[in-house]
C-alpha cells in the first residue's frame, strides 16, 4: 500500500488500497463554481468484498454541499442503492476531525445483512431531489477536484482510498472585477510594469469573455494591455515623470474600473525599497488543494508561478508540512526556490510548517536564506518535536534561519509563548486567511474556535519578546498572493507581508525580515512608514527618561484611512481619523516612560476595512 501524500487522505492517514474496487462518476464534464449540479457515483467491488460490518465511505470535493440521507427536500440529498439484494447499506454522517474543520463530512454506508463479494455494486445519487433539480453546490474555486471513495473491506475500521478516484473540472464564474498590481516605488522617468487580472467573484482568474484593459494615464493618454495568458494581462514600458503618489486607473468592458495601489515616483533610487509577498501558502504537497494531480515538481512550480503571474506579489514560499514530505519533496522546494529567484523580478524563499499543536505552542513556519544544504525537521520527531528542540538543531544557522508562529490565538494548534528564542523567532504573522491574532476583540477574529487570552500577539509583546509583524495568506490553495479560502470554506482575504529592503534579491527580503523592518496587512498594498524619533519600525532604541518622543507615520493608502491608531504597551493611547488616503501625522506622547522597556506599532484602518500594522519599536530606558 502506499501513502497519499496530499488531500485528505493526507491528513487523515488513510492509504490507498489494492484490489478494493474501482468507481465512475456521471456526468464527468465540467460545472461552473458555485453552480448548482448532481452526479451519480458507481463503485464496483474488488476482489476482496466488502465484510459485513465494513463500508464505503464517500466524501465530496471540498467546499461541495455536505452530503445528507435525512432529508430529501434540503441540498445534498444522497439516495444509495446495492444489486446485492441481501444487503442492507445504513447510512451515517462521519463530520470532520476537531481543529480540521476545514475538511468535508462523509457519507459512511456499513455493510449490514451480508457481505459484498467481487463484481457486486453500490450506487449513489449525490444531489438527488425528487424533482429533478439539481440538489448541490459545486465548490467556489476553479480547479479539478477528486471524489474520494475509502473502503473498509474487513469491517475492523480500517479505510482504505480506491486509487484513481473520479474526477472533474470545476471552471470560474464570468469576469467580476479587476485585480491591479504595480511597484509600489518608481523612478521618475524610468519604465515599469502593471498588471491586470481578471477575477470572478469567487476571486478565481477569470479565464474567458474579458476584453483587453487599458490603462489611463496622468496627460489623459492611455496604453494597452497585453495578454501573457488566460485572464492575465500585463501594461509594459508606463513612464511617469511627475514626482509624488500616482493612483492610474485601469478600465475593461463590462467592468468596474481598478485603480493601481499607489505608486510613488522619485527623482532617484531611494535608500529601501518596499515589496510585497505571501510567505505563507500549503500546497499539494501536503492537505493543500492543487488544480490537477501533479509531481511535487510540478505542485511547486505552480506556486511559485501563480505568485509571481496571477498575485503580482514580489516574494512567496510554499511552506508545506514537513512531516508530510519526504526528504525528495523538499529537494524540490528548495530547487525551485533556487530556479524561481530572479533578482528585481521575484524571490522564492525556501520554507515549511512546523506543526505543533497547543501543547508544542503551536505551528511555526520555518524559512532558510539559503536553498542548499538545509535541514527539514519534522514535529513528530523526538529530536525536534519541540520548539526548543526545533532551535537547538537549527544552531550554527543564526541569522540564517527564522521561525514564525502563526494564528497563534488558534483554540486547537495556537501558541501559548511559553517558549522563546530570539536568534530565531524574530517575527510573528499576525494575520492570515484563518483571522487576525492582534488581540480580543479585533476586527477580523479568526474563523476557527479561539482563545485569545494569553495567546495574542499582544500576549507576546508584553512577555517581551520583541517580534516583527508579517502577515500572510495561509490559503490552502496552492495559490499565495491573492487567496480567501481554506479548503472547505471561504474565509478572510489572506494578508501580505510586506518589506523595506536594501536590495531585491532573496538576501535584502531575509535580512528585512530579520531586521524587523517590515509590517503586515490584510491584502491592500498600502504604503506605511513609521518612526519613533527617527528611528524606523523594527528598531531598539535607547531613550533618556525625560527625552521626547515622537511618533511620526506616513501612509499612502488604497482607500480612505478611516482610523489611525498608536499602540503603546497592549493599549490604544491616541487615535486619529485622516479621512484621506494620503497622510503624514505626527504625535508626541507626553505621557513617557512607564516601564523600562515600552515598545509602540501602529494600526492603519481603511474605510474599506483593509487593514495595517507595523513591526513595534522599542524604547529601553
Amino acid at each position: 500500500m502506499t501513502a497519499p501524500r496530499r488531500g485528505i487522505g493526507a491528513l487523515r492517514e488513510y492509504f490507498h488500497g489494492e484490489d478494493i474496487g474501482r468507481a465512475e462518476i456521471a456526468p464527468q464534464n465540467p460545472i461552473v463554481a458555485g453552480r448548482m449540479g448532481k452526479w451519480r457515483v458507481a463503485y464496483e467491488v474488488g476482489p476482496r468484498g466488502i465484510d459485513q460490518g465494513g463500508g464505503l465511505r464517500f466524501t465530496p470535493p471540498n467546499g461541495f454541499t455536505t452530503p445528507q440521507f435525512e432529508n430529501v427536500t434540503a441540498a445534498g440529498y444522497c439516495k444509495f442503492r446495492c444489486s446485492n439484494e441481501k444487503v442492507a447499506l445504513v447510512p451515517a454522517l462521519i463530520e470532520p476531525v476537531l481543529g480540521y474543520t476545514f475538511l468535508p463530512a462523509s457519507l459512511e454506508l456499513k455493510v449490514q445483512g451480508s457481505s459484498l463479494e467481487e463484481g457486486d455494486s453500490i450506487e449513489l445519487d449525490y444531489g438527488w431531489t425528487p424533482s429533478g433539480i439539481p440538489g448541490v453546490q459545486a465548490q467556489f474555486l476553479a480547479m479539478s477536484v477528486e471524489v474520494t471513495l475509502s473502503i473498509d473491506s474487513g469491517g475492523e475500521g480500517n479505510w482504505e482510498l480506491i486509487s484513481n478516484p473520479p474526477t472533474f473540472d470545476v471552471l470560474p464564474e464570468e469576469p467580476s472585477f479587476l485585480w491591479v498590481t504595480a511597484p509600489a516605488q518608481v523612478i521618475k522617468g524610468q519604465d515599469f510594469s502593471v498588471r491586470v487580472v481578471v477575477r470572478d467573484c469567487f476571486h478565481n482568474v477569470a479565464i474567458t469573455g474579458t476584453s483587453t484593459p487599458k490603462l489611463q494615464l496622468p496627460d489623459e493618454s492611455s496604453a494597452t494591455f497585453q495578454q501573457e495568458s488566460p485572464g492575465v494581462f500585463v501594461c509594459e514600458n508606463i513612464v511617469l515623470r511627475a514626482r509624488g503618489v500616482h493612483r492610474l486607473k485601469v478600465l475593461a468592458d463590462g467592468l468596474p474600473a481598478a485603480h493601481t495601489p499607489p505608486i510613488q515616483v522619485f527623482d532617484e533610487a531611494p535608500e529601501r525599497t518596499l515589496l510585497f509577498g505571501d510567505p505563507h501558502c500549503m500546497s499539494g504537497l501536503c492537505v493543500g488543494e492543487y488544480p490537477r494531480p501533479s509531481t511535487a515538481r510540478e505542485i511547486v512550480e505552480y506556486v511559485h508561478t501563480y505568485a509571481r503571474d496571477c498575485a503580482g506579489v514580489d516574494f512567496a514560499a510554499c511552506t508545506s508540512l514537513a512531516m508530510r514530505m519526504d526528504e525528495a519533496q523538499w529537494k524540490e522546494v528548495a530547487d525551485a526556490a533556487n530556479r524561481f529567484s530572479e533578482a528585481g523580478r521575484y524571490v522564492a524563499l525556501p520554507a515549511y510548517e512546523w506543526f505543533g499543536m497547543l501543547e508544542q505552542d503551536g505551528n511555526k513556519n520555518v524559512y532558510f536564506l539559503d536553498d542548499q544544504d538545509i535541514p527539514k525537521l519534522d514535529s513528530r520527531n523526538s529530536d525536534s518535536d519541540h520548539p526548543a528542540k526545533l532551535w537547538k538543531q537549527l544552531e550554527g544557522l543564526e541569522g540564517r534561519v527564522m521561525t514564525i508562529p502563526h494564528h497563534s490565538v488558534s483554540a486547537v494548534i495556537g501558541t501559548r509563548w511559553r517558549w522563546h528564542d530570539p536568534r530565531f523567532q524574530r517575527l510573528v504573522e499576525i494575520y492570515s486567511c484563518w483571522g487576525n491574532s492582534e488581540a480580543n476583540g479585533c476586527e477580523r477574529p479568526l474563523v476557527n474556535p479561539a482563545r485569545y487570552e494569553g495567546q495574542s500577539v499582544q500576549d507576546a509583546l508584553e512577555k517581551g519578546y520583541r517580534l516583527g509583524i508579517i502577515a500572510g495568506s495561509d490559503t490552502h490553495t496552492s495559490q499565495p498572493g491573492f487567496s480567501n479560502r481554506l479548503r472547505l470554506k471561504n474565509a478572510w482575504r489572506g494578508g501580505l507581508a510586506c518589506v523595506w529592503a536594501q536590495t531585491f534579491d532573496r538576501e535584502g527580503i531575509f535580512k528585512a525580515l530579520w531586521e524587523r523592518r517590515c509590517y503586515a496587512t490584510t491584502g491592500a498594498r498600502i504604503i506605511l512608514e513609521f518612526f519613533l524619533n527617527d528611528a524606523p519600525m523594527g528598531s531598539e532604541i535607547k531613550l533618556d527618561e525625560l527625552a521626547v518622543r515622537k511618533l511620526k507615520v506616513r501612509a499612502e493608502a488604497c482607500s480612505p484611512v478611516r482610523k489611525l491608531v498608536f499602540i503603546k504597551n497592549a493599549r490604544e493611547i491616541h487615535v486619529d481619523e485622516p479621512g484621506r488616503e494620503s497622510v503624514s501625522f505626527e504625535w508626541i506622547d507626553s505621557s513617557g516612560r512607564e516601564r523600562a522597556s515600552d515598545y509602540y506599532y501602529v494600526r492603519l484602518v481603511q474605510d474599506d476595512g483593509e487593514i495595517a500594522w507595523s513591526s513595534p519599536v522599542w524604547v529601553d530606558t
